[in-house]
């Protein structure tokens, strides 16, 4: 099982970036808005290893963009 960003419902906040064990969630885009750094991601369908780190409490996406592929 993999997961996919739904890029409609991503408020580009970044935490998940720092929970992915395989790196497999990048940023495609960064744009400073206000003082923040908002970054889109992706994730890599081929790093993901489906251990759901990404969609766990420590690490949860607060906006729920993240989700099976």
């Amino acid at each position: 099982m993999v997961y996919k960003v739904d890029t409609n419902k991503c408020l580009k906040c970044g935490l998940c970036l720092k929970g992915c064990p395989n790196n497999a969630i990048f940023p495609t885009k960064k744009v400073n808005y206000g003082g923040l750094t908002l970054q889109a991601v992706k994730i890599d369908p081929t790093k993901c290893a489906g251990c759901g780190v990404c969609v766990s409490e420590e690490w949860w996406c607060p906006a729920q963009a993240i989700s099976e592929a």
